[in-house]
């Protein structure tokens, strides 16, 4: 009997794993296809800029899966999954981590075919296109950054549905392809939603980095008249001669900064007594580690822009045990939108937030910081 009970137990476990499928695929220097992986199973085993950095490709410790389930799926999801991995570092693997989650969510048997082209350059993202293509399979999340957008462009798609967790419609320079969903947030709206509090005397402190500058630009095209515009850089800032001046108080005060800087800023400004009359700030501050790196006075003026909408309590619960952020990774959420897409259109109407003429259409909300979270300001 015990070993009849213990063949039943190792049928059902494969019988619930089987379908569950994540094949790895790379695009090399010379452009040929090389198998990577074929099959990663349960082994155990990531924001909001993009940048350079090199993680290499994906192996099977990468990627988080839960405890495998003796329930059998009856439907079984195929979805191809590209990035470069010498561009799009620390999103990769968690944006695989929030597809994991949502299948396990939806109860559905899943086949993700992972194609890495390793760089952005136009050759590299044809190639890895073609690969796709002759895979058979037609729904693909593609995460690539802004940079991309132009040789993506000049693809035969017309028998894909690609989805764009990182990229902007606003962001294109040529006609958007009717093929793409296009799910990154606008940093436009968050800040014309953060314009309410704007008065006439306006000063900007903006991180000398690609996004930094690019927050600038668009902060500089809303706002006709900035007074004070300071740069910080990425290492070595002298933060005394930043903050200590006068005619920062009573000012409407923007930090196009990162976490980590804006923290530092905000405990600055208390420490010489500065007091700006509100200071705003876009999604790149919307992280819980704020208020561990900062006083509650250093906050009590401080206003971000969220466009993360609220998510199911019980998929946010999943979601985090494979290592994966939808309250607060607006990567994570943007591909949580894109995969439910890409599935069933949002028929399920799991996700608040909805797509209109190829756009995620994120509705940016005012949130100021308390001593236990966020807190939206209605």
């Amino acid at each position: 009997m015990r070993h009849i009970i213990t063949i039943l137990f190792i049928s059902l476990f494969l019988i619930g794993c089987a379908p569950k499928t994540v094949e790895v695929n790379t695009t090399t220097q010379n452009n040929k296809p090389s198998t990577l992986g074929t099959q990663i199973g349960e082994d155990k085993s990531l924001g909001t800029e993009i940048q350079t950095e090199e993680i290499g490709v994906f192996e099977p410790n990468d990627i988080v899966e839960n405890e495998i389930s003796v329930v059998e799926y009856k439907e079984t999801v195929t979805i191809a999954f590209t990035y470069p991995s010498k561009v799009i570092g620390r999103y990769a693997k968690s944006s695989m981590n929030t597809m994991l989650a949502y299948f396990d969510y939806k109860k559905l048997n899943y086949n993700i075919k992972v194609f890495d082209s390793q760089t952005e350059s136009p050759e590299n993202i044809y190639n890895t296109f073609e690969m796709i293509k002759d895979s058979g399979i037609t729904k693909v999340i593609a995460l690539y950054s802004p940079k991309a957008l132009a040789a993506l462009h000049e693809l035969d798609t017309d028998d894909l549905e690609v989805y764009l967790p990182l990229t902007n419609k606003n962001e294109l320079l040529v006609d958007y392809n009717e093929n793409f969903i296009y799910g990154g947030i606008s940093y436009d709206d968050q800040i014309d939603t953060l314009l309410a509090y704007s008065n006439i005397n306006n000063v900007m402190f903006y991180q000398e980095s690609f996004l930094g500058k690019k927050l600038k630009s668009k902060y500089e095209s809303l706002v006709p008249e900035v007074s004070i515009v300071r740069a910080v850089q990425n290492k070595r800032n002298n933060f005394k001669a930043l903050v200590k001046d006068e005619r920062l108080n009573d000012t409407t005060l923007f930090l196009n900064t990162n976490l980590v800087k804006s923290s530092i800023l905000l405990s600055q400004f208390t420490v010489y007594e500065i007091e700006p009359r509100v200071i705003l700030s876009t999604q790149l501050n919307y992280n819980p580690k704020l208020i561990s790196l900062t006083q509650e006075k250093d906050r009590a003026n401080f206003v971000i822009s969220n466009s993360i909408d609220k998510v199911d309590d019980k998929l946010i619960d999943i979601m985090k045990t494979y290592g994966a952020d939808v309250e607060y990774n607006w990567v994570d959420y943007s591909t949580l939108v894109g995969i439910n897409y890409l599935y069933d259109a949002n028929e399920s109407l799991l996700i608040n937030t909805l797509i209109e003429e190829n756009q995620v259409k994120y509705e940016p909300k005012l949130f100021r910081s308390t001593a236990f979270g966020f807190l939206e300001i209605k």
